[in-house]
């Protein structure tokens, strides 16, 4: 389970730590905007407000004021809210209300600058300045009021896209690191896998080669005695002892065959690796699972494909899942190949009942089988054989009824 939730961990994770990082810089980069947006305001209105003070509050010299910095508007007032001057309307009334803010305007007449961003457009905040404009007394008779226009507002909306892109690519690099921390957690539990199978094979196969070493000598008494008494006894053994005796010569026989499944799990003889033929490969195999079990039908598609390969061994593998298959059951087995890359990919499918799931983890493991009589060290061997190769044995998807076993080998280069 806690493994399972380290990729969306690592995710959640690297998308917080990306998102903070984004929202700090953000948060940073806005405050210095701000700065600067008022320092520009805040110097156009001083600048402003000086020369309207010298000559009048004119029109035509707001009008130049917007032009010259880009703003929205520019508007005079004196201390009863009554425009003087408007760059963009009519002069004479009183100021709206939902336009001007009564308060900075007090503190402008008390000779007060002040920027800030008082309301806003959409979704962008637009700043708004009061300046004193001065009598020729030099005390503060008017207030100057300018509105940042789109030249203003368009850093801060350039500012907001760099935000979701930050937060977007944030989410990339979050999935990213998510996905890389899945690989690695797939890539070690295969690692895992593999040597744990490596260790539970290297302590069965001295197990086998212990169990064969102490078998096989009695076996070969057992044997010799039953043939020496069918020898001597001849045709005055009765029926039933004979068949009796015959019993257990197949036993000796299967137990022998046993023995030697034990030591080539133990020993892992060379791979004596050359050119062969992968479609002959299987047609040997099947003429001999017709001979042991002609009710069975194998339907072969086999192109021929070069292989690098000890064709024993791989004739081998090819007879016991043929075997395998017939020994489950079924009528039908269909053997396909082609080339993938630089391997053969070979399948059996069979008819049959299938794997069943509860064996499925375990089934290329020694001594997992699902025939009462089987001793499960077929599959074991089979695919410790081919990846000898440098290929693969695998339990492939066979969809209802049935089972399917894929195998992989190198083909002959050139």
């Amino acid at each position: 389970m806690v493994r399972a939730l380290a990729p969306l961990l690592a995710g959640l994770l690297g998308l917080a730590g990306a998102l903070g990082a984004t929202l700090a810089l953000h948060r940073a980069a806005s405050a210095a905007l701000d700065r600067v947006l008022e320092e520009r305001l805040a110097g156009a209105g001083a600048t402003a407000a000086e020369l309207l003070g010298r000559a009048g509050a004119d029109p035509a010299a707001l009008r130049a004021v917007m032009a010259a910095n880009g703003l929205e508007g520019a508007y005079v007032v004196d201390r009863e809210l009554r425009v003087l001057a408007d760059a963009t309307g009519a002069a004479g009334g009183r100021a709206d209300l939902l336009r001007v803010d009564p308060a900075r305007v007090a503190r402008a007449l008390r000779g007060e600058p002040s920027v800030a961003f008082a309301y806003a457009v959409g979704n962008l905040p637009v700043a708004t300045g009061y300046f004193p404009v001065r009598g020729p007394d030099g005390a503060p008779a008017a207030a100057l009021a300018l509105e940042a226009g789109q030249g203003f507002a368009a850093a801060r909306a350039g500012l907001r896209r760099a935000l979701w892109l930050g937060v977007a690519l944030s989410a990339l690099a979050a999935l990213a690191l998510a996905l890389a921390a899945a690989g690695f957690a797939r890539a070690e539990r295969r690692s895992a896998a593999a040597a744990a199978r490596a260790a539970r094979g290297e302590a069965l196969a001295t197990m086998a080669a212990m169990v064969a070493h102490e078998i096989r000598n009695p076996l070969g008494v057992i044997r010799g005695a039953a043939e020496l008494v069918r020898a001597r006894s001849g045709a005055a053994l009765a029926p039933r002892d004979a068949e009796a005796l015959g019993d257990v010569l197949g036993e000796v026989e299967r137990l022998r065959r046993l023995t030697d499944d034990f030591l080539d799990l133990a020993r892992d003889p060379a791979i004596a690796a050359e050119p062969a033929d992968l479609a002959e490969l299987a047609a040997d195999a099947a003429r001999a699972l017709g001979r042991a079990h002609p009710a069975v039908e194998v339907a072969l598609s086999v192109p021929p494909l070069r292989v690098r390969a000890d064709a024993a061994r791989v004739r081998q593998v090819l007879a016991n899942l043929l075997e395998n298959a017939a020994l489950a059951g079924a009528r039908r087995v269909a053997v396909t190949a082609g080339p993938a890359g630089p391997m053969a990919r070979l399948e059996v499918r069979d008819d049959g009942p299938g794997v069943d799931a509860a064996l499925r983890a375990r089934l290329f493991e020694p001594f997992a089988s699902g025939r009462a009589r089987g001793a499960g060290l077929g599959l074991a061997i089979s695919r410790r054989i081919a990846e000898r190769h440098g290929g693969a044995l695998e339990l492939a998807d066979p969809g209802p009824p049935g089972a399917a076993f894929a195998l992989t080998l190198p083909l002959e280069p050139g």
